[in-house]
């Protein structure tokens, strides 16, 4: 099936720049995101793998808690140096 949709240039740009980070053309990637909304994925779809790798790498609830903090900051400074410059 095709459609089409008008959208505005912000958009677009914006499509084609996440399409070129994932190494898709923008028909694609478009059609792959209105496919992700009219079907989502549930919770456990998305954490089953990771869970399941989670308790076997024999690692903490407070190791993994730890780990994720760790991370998180690790991003927000990252956003913060690419806003600033």
């Amino acid at each position: 099936m095709s459609i089409t949709i008008p959208v505005s240039a912000e958009v677009k740009a914006n499509l084609e720049r996440r399409a070129a980070a994932v190494g898709e053309d923008v028909v694609t990637y478009a059609a792959k995101v209105l496919e992700n909304v009219a079907h989502p994925r549930s919770l456990k779809d998305l954490s089953g793998p990771v869970q399941k790798r989670f308790l076997e790498s024999g690692t903490s609830e407070e190791q993994l808690g730890k780990e994720l903090e760790k991370a998180k900051h690790e991003m927000r400074a990252e956003r913060r140096a690419r806003h600033s410059k």
